[in-house]
């Protein structure tokens, strides 16, 4: 959903800033009326349609809703049941988890003046790997009169029993998280389960009221999309969507296979925005989990995401200093600008003072444009079935396999960069030694991206990354913008250290040791051009005086 759209957002992960931290855990008054301190005939008195609280509606939803969630007949739609009511429609969606939507649900005039409320709101942009959008503190304790009126309500008696009895789920009085959310153009939230628990709690519904313009539209973007699960629980794609529709709310049940996100903002005008107010509510936490046995999972996502390190073929390393016949070598792909002892010289020192340095016009320019030419269209046509990295929760790409058939210069280059000589080229760069390298061609275009993972942690080392986005159009300019996302950033902790966007035929150089993470920014609908890359971590040799340590702990 939307953080609360993401909240804590369950997907185990590391080193981001969730906005859920920054949010009060509030115990709210159960019994506390929704009409306390509101004029008569004021907008803030206020129930939910009542046509949804007739005992026949009740029951023939939560037949439906508790049904074991069904496949979908084909591969384009997943099955949706709609249940009628005097004056509204309850909508379930059979699969790929149980996900509800009731139309109509509270007074227009409310939530009017609800939205003006939030509108006065202080606003904060939330942006990190997972999600771009604004939010409001948390609303537990905002005296304002709609939105008091809203909280206590959804948190009173009648509200909190009706859900209970269309989901067949167990909830805790007095326990509700409540925020705010506008999405603009371009703004997202990606893959996620918003599986979380706290104490002998934890979050059993997740639920959206959606108070977007009323001629919203799917063209507008911002659907609430529902990822099917492969046999190991992990997300695969989305395979049902819920736009966005005014005086709506949508619902799901929570858990370790609830994978959702918020599809991009698409809209037309900048003026024009996804509002919602979004929360959880809290039942009985399911017993702890049995941890004595090895988490097979985590070894196999981390095993099928992370290309595999090759180790350099020498019992004795390769050395740091080039041979020789390494120059010859050099000089077939590498700009000759990059290859004299004096220029070496000064990139090392400016990269063992920054710890990263970036290399513009790396490759011999006939070189450069003979690899662009081989990564056409139908070269990523052939590679789409090959190696999917996936799942969605933690990066979506294409990764290419690449032959001497399909690209021969390509394949000669990879060949170049996993050599010992480049990685002897590499040790008087960076003046360290190297033990193994991981490498792979990447294709990122709208709505790719990479996460930060707990389980997926890349080894760490020299991250060493070849562009090779088009170069910029003579006729129309168009260079890569920061506005596109696409950006790879460095953070440790929740600071950001370094942001790298494409750059047509530039070798970046980062070391990237323990505590530093980094994700591919999301690739929005404004792109006009495509990321593609070789990517390539170095793992940096053992030091002699580490192995000394070693042996010396008697262990």
């Amino acid at each position: 959903m939307s953080p609360a759209d993401t909240g804590e957002l369950g997907t185990k992960r590391a080193g981001t800033d969730d906005p859920e931290e920054k949010r009060a855990y509030t115990r709210l008054d159960a019994g506390s009326s929704s009409t306390r301190n509101a004029a008569p005939g004021s907008d803030a008195v206020m129930r939910m349609n009542q046509s949804y609280l007739d005992p026949a509606f009740i029951d023939s939803f939560r037949k439906v809703f508790t049904c074991s969630a069904a496949e979908p007949k084909d591969d384009s739609k997943a099955q949706t049941v709609s249940v009628r009511a005097e004056n509204g429609e309850g909508i379930v969606v059979a699969s790929p988890f149980h996900t509800g939507k009731l139309r109509n649900i509270l007074p227009k005039e409310f939530l009017h003046g609800l939205r003006k409320e939030l509108g006065e709101l202080n606003w904060h942009e939330r942006l990190n790997d997972l999600y771009w959008f604004y939010q409001t503190d948390d609303l537990a304790l905002n005296g304002n009169t709609h939105i008091k009126a809203l909280r206590d309500y959804l948190a009173g008696e009648e509200f909190v029993g009706f859900m209970e009895k269309i989901t067949g789920v167990e909830l805790t009085r007095g326990y509700l998280d409540l925020a705010a959310q506008r999405y603009k153009k371009g703004n997202h939230l990606l893959c996620h389960d918003d599986d979380v628990q706290r104490g002998k709690l934890t979050r059993k519904i997740a639920y959206i009221i959606y108070l977007v313009d009323e001629d919203w539209g799917s063209e507008d973007g911002g659907a609430l999309g529902l990822f099917e699960s492969d046999s190991n629980m992990c997300p695969t794609r989305v395979v049902a969507r819920i736009v966005p529709e005014f005086n709506s709310i949508g619902f799901f049940l929570t858990g370790h296979a609830s994978y959702h996100t918020v599809e991009e903002v698409t809209v037309g005008s900048p003026d024009r925005e996804r509002w919602s107010v979004t929360g959880w509510f809290y039942g009985p936490a399911p017993p702890e989990p049995d941890t004595s046995e090895p988490n097979v999972t985590a070894v196999s996502l981390q095993e099928s995401v992370l290309p595999r390190v090759v180790d350099f073929a020498s019992a004795d390393g390769i050395g740091s200093k080039l041979h020789a016949e390494d120059f010859a070598e050099l000089e077939k792909w590498v700009n000759a600008d990059y290859t004299s002892a004096k220029v070496i010289d000064r990139i090392q020192n400016a990269f063992l003072n920054e710890s990263s340095v970036e290399l513009r016009e790396f490759l011999r320019a006939d070189l450069f444009d003979k690899c662009l030419a081989e990564l056409d269209d139908g070269f990523w046509a052939d590679a789409v079935a090959a190696l999917p990295p996936g799942p969605a929760h933690v990066a979506k790409y294409l990764r290419a396999d690449v032959t001497d058939q399909d690209a021969p210069t390509l394949y000669g280059l990879l060949g170049f960069l996993r050599s010992p000589t480049f990685a002897r080229f590499l040790a008087g760069l960076t003046s360290l030694e190297f033990a193994g390298v991981s490498q792979e061609v990447r294709r990122f275009k709208h709505g790719d991206y990479t996460l930060v993972h707990d389980q997926v942690v890349e080894p760490f080392g020299v991250d060493v990354t070849l562009s090779l986005v088009p170069k910029p159009d003579a006729a129309s300019d168009v260079q890569w913008e920061e506005s596109w996302g696409g950006a790879t950033h460095y953070i440790a902790d929740k600071d950001e250290l370094l942001r790298i966007s494409p750059e047509s035929n530039s070798l970046s150089l980062v070391l990237r040791d323990e505590g530093t993470l980094r994700f591919v920014k999301y690739v929005n609908h404004m792109a006009k051009a495509i990321r593609q890359d070789i990517s390539m971590v170095f793992v940096e040799a053992p030091r002699e005086d580490e192995d000394d340590n070693d042996d010396d702990t008697g262990e």
